[in-house]
Formats: structure tokens, C-alpha cells, sequence
């Protein structure tokens, strides 16, 4: 019967099979008004999209003795109803209920299963606990959204591929599991909320990306494996972890990696192989020790953001290009400000920073100095512009010990409150004259609101 109605899909009743039929491959796919329950002969061995897309069955799915292939068998099939089935015989499960959403009861598994891609996708009403053959080897996406699973997750010896298995199954507890094959590890537990005991990571994984986003029952220590490449937002809001953030040698992506774990204790860490460190530790406000960097880093975008129990001096890798918020709030950080020669922006970089001594610094390609000094007032020296800047809004702003001269960049248009409270500068008396300048309020207003400068702008 291989083929024998694909696409009729005018055609209504129950579907048949008589009790010879071997092969049901695509036999009824997207016949979407079939009605009736779904059959298969004792002697049929081949079910791949047999009923694929018939989302007018009803009734409980079924799998003859000695089949082999259940491929997308019911995949689309959302009215189905009952317990979800699997033949001793069958070696792929690979789709076999994606999207069968109104299926109940346990999910099941034969021993002889190797290929459980997305095999439960999107059946969010299956209950019970999830499982595993001892043969399989890619449960990529299996249990996505089954939110209704308990229990614990399982992964099994052979398995290699883990991505999206448990993605979304918010009711699952115990412990996560990891097989020493895996691999990949992208997005395996992502907002799995009710998850408990420690991280762990296989000693082959290569992709932890989202990995425990969201698992904020998590406890311990964050792990990873020796061969990470990337752990974007691996831990992103995991913030009961505790102890010493990890960086494994092969990592080259820390965007987000600690993204408000605030439980976080020790030093911060950062491979030599990274070149992404947007975010890595924002509002790990618990961190002590020197922010790091490595040479390969080109962003640094919100990467300290309110780490203020960081103490030593700022770093800046020289291949670093966005410094946006790097460190602001944190006022523990002593010692000079730095800039990379690399450096395109600098807004907020250094905000509410004020235990910070030393001079200003800007980097010639720098053209955004917003608030980058913001009420660092334990700065002293001279403010510095880059020649690109164009706006120096709040740039300066409270920084009172400057002294010094005023400067401006030749290309900068705004300078709002640019040196608003900045008192040393209080006898300097000048003319600014600009074709540029299209916002200059507040610029050199001091703490009793004098303003003893002339903006002239034609």
C-alpha cells in the first residue's frame, strides 16, 4: 500500500488495511479528512508517514508486531487520544507523535529504538515520566514541550545528541543527566524551573548553549566540559548556583554565560580562546576578585554590568570594540580607567564607578561617549575626547576632582550636562563656537545651578 492515497484528501471513513500489507509507507499522508481509528496489519513492517497529517483521526494510535519504521507514522495527527504505543520491532521513533498534543498517559519506547527526534514533540498532554532505550542514540527535541512529564530526565548510554530533549518541561524534578557520548547539549533543559541538584556536562559535550537557561532551582557549582566551544547563556538566570564560575579552554562564545547568577562567589573567570564576553557576568553582584579578559575579546558589552564587589583594576582587551556598560556600578574597581585602541563605544562604560582614581582615556575610534564617566567623581586629571565623538551627553556629569582643561571633539554634536557639576572647572571662562553643536543644556551647570559659559552655535 506504499503511496497508495497519498494526498487524497477527499477522502473521509476510516482507513483499512487488509491482513497481507507489508508496506504503509506514505499510505495515507495528509488525507486530513480520514475519520475513524487509525489500523495497521499483523504482517506490516514499514509505517514511515503512514498517517501523517491526518489530524481527523481519532481514537488510539496502533503498531503491528513486526514493524520497523514508525518515521512521522502520526505526526500532525492532534486528535488522537489514549496512550501513545511502539511495536518490539521498531529501531526509529524519529517524529512519530510530533504534535500528537491530545495524547495522554506515559510515553513509551521500544528496545530496539535508536532515533528519537522529536518522537513526543509538542504532546504536551502526555503524562508520567520520560524514557529511553538502552539502543538509542539522538534524542534531539524528543520530549520539547511536554510540559505535563514528572519525574526525572533521562538520557541513555549511547545517546550523542540531547538538544531541546527537555525543552520546556517546567515539571520536571530530580536531577539532569547528561551521557558520557553526548555532544550536544544545546537548549537541553532550558526553563526546566523545577530541576534540582547540580549542573553537569559530559566530558565530549561541545554546545552548551541555553543549556540551564532558566533552571533557577539548580544548586551548586556550574560545570563545564573540556571540549565547550560555546556557552551562550548556558546559566542565564540560574541564580542559585553558587560557588566558582568555569570556563573550559575550548570556550569561544561567554555571551550570557552567568547572566544574573548573583549567587556566584570568587573570581571571574575567562578562557583564552573567547572572543564574545557580552553580558557574561551581569548582575553577578556577588563576584569578588579582578574582572579578566582575554585577547581574543571583541565585545565587552554589559560584561561586569553591577558587579560592585570587584575590586582591582579595569581591563580591556586590545581587540575589544564595544565597551557599552562594561562596568557600570562597579564601585569597587580602583585604579586608572582603560580604553582599547579598538574601541567604537563607550556609553556608560565606566557609570557610577567612583572609587576609580586616575585619569580619563579615550580611544581614537571611539564616537559614543554617553555617560561614560558618569559620577566617577574620584576621577582627577584632565577630560579627554576622542576625535570621532559625537555626543558627549552626561559624559563628565558630577565628575567634581577633574581639573584641568575643557575639551570637545571636533565632530561631537551634543554636549548636554556633558560637565554639569564639575566644579574645578567653575573659573575657566569659555566661548564655544560650533557648526555642530545641537544640544548643549545644562552642559556647565555647578552646584548652585551658575552657569558662567556662552554656547554659541550658527
Amino acid at each position: 500500500m506504499r503511496s497508495t492515497y497519498y494526498n487524497c484528501s477527499n477522502l473521509t471513513g476510516p482507513p483499512i488495511c487488509g491482513n497481507n500489507v507489508i508496506n504503509m509507507i506514505y499510505t495515507y499522508i495528509n488525507c486530513y479528512n480520514l475519520k475513524g481509528d487509525p489500523v495497521c496489519g499483523p504482517n506490516v513492517t514499514n509505517m514511515n508517514h503512514t498517517y501523517y497529517c491526518c489530524y481527523n483521526l481519532t481514537g488510539n494510535p496502533v503498531c503491528g508486531p513486526n514493524v520497523i519504521d514508525m518515521g512521522d507514522t502520526y505526526s500532525s495527527c492532534y486528535n488522537l487520544i489514549g496512550s501513545p504505543v511502539c511495536g518490539p520491532n521498531v529501531t526509529t521513533m524519529r517524529r512519530t507523535y510530533d504534535d500528537c498534543y491530545n495524547l495522554t498517559r506515559n510515553p513509551v519506547c521500544g528496545n530496539n529504538v535508536t532515533n528519537m527526534v522529536h518522537t513526543y514533540r509538542n504532546c504536551s498532554n502526555i503524562a508520567g515520566s520520560p524514557i529511553c532505550g538502552n539502543n538509542v542514540t539522538s534524542m534531539y527535541g524528543t520530549y520539547l514541550s511536554c510540559y505535563n512529564l514528572t519525574g526525572n530526565p533521562v538520557c541513555g548510554n549511547n545517546v550523542t545528541n540531547i538538544a531541546y530533549t527537555y525543552y520546556y518541561c517546567c515539571n520536571l524534578t530530580g536531577s539532569p543527566v547528561c551521557g558520557n557520548n553526548v555532544i550536544n547539549m544545546n537548549r537541553t533543559y532550558i526553563h526546566c524551573y523545577n530541576l534540582k541538584g547540580n549542573p553537569i556536562c559530559g566530558p565530549n559535550v561541545t554546545d552548551m548553549v541555553y543549556a540551564y537557561f532558566g533552571c533557577y532551582n539548580l544548586i551548586g557549582s556550574p560545570v563545564c566540559g573540556p571540549n565547550v566551544t560555546t556557552m551562550e547563556s548556558t546559566y542565564y538566570n540560574c541564580y542559585n548556583l553558587t560557588g566558582n564560575p568555569v570556563c573550559g579552554p575550548n570556550v569561544i562564545n561567554m555571551s550570557h554565560t552567568y547572566h544574573n547568577c548573583y549567587n556566584l562567589t570568587n573570581n571571574p573567570v575567562c578562557g583564552p580562546n573567547v572572543t564574545n564576553m557580552c553580558n557574561t557576568y551581569c548582575n553577578c553582584y556577588n563576584l569578588t576578585g579582578s574582572p579578566v579578559y582575554s585577547d581574543n575579546v571583541t565585545d565587552m558589552y554589559h560584561t561586569y554590568y553591577y558587579c560592585n564587589n570587584l575590586t582591582g583594576k579595569p581591563v580591556c582587551g586590545p581587540n575589544v570594540t564595544n565597551m557599552a556598560y562594561t562596568y557600570y556600578y562597579c564601585n569597587g574597581l580602583t585604579d586608572s580607567p582603560v580604553c582599547g585602541n579598538n574601541v567604537t563605544t563607550m556609553f556608560g562604560t565606566y557609570r557610577n564607578c567612583y572609587n576609580l582614581t586616575g585619569s580619563p582615556v579615550c580611544g581614537d575610534n571611539v564616537t559614543n561617549m554617553v555617560y561614560a564617566y558618569y559620577k566617577c567623581n574620584n576621577l582627577t586629571g584632565s577630560p579627554v575626547c576622542g576625535p570621532n565623538v559625537t555626543s558627549m551627553y552626561y559624559t563628565y556629569y558630577d565628575c567634581y576632582n577633574l581639573n584641568g582643561m575643557i575639551v570637545f571633539g571636533n565632530k561631537v554634536t551634543n554636549i548636554r550636562y556633558t560637565y554639569s557639576y564639575c566644579n574645578q572647572f567653575l573659573d575657566q571662562y569659555i566661548q564655544l563656537y560650533s557648526n555642530e553643536v545641537n544640544n548643549a543644556g545644562g552642559c556647565f551647570r555647578a552646584k548652585n545651578n551658575f552657569t558662567p559659559y556662552m554656547i554659541y552655535s550658527f
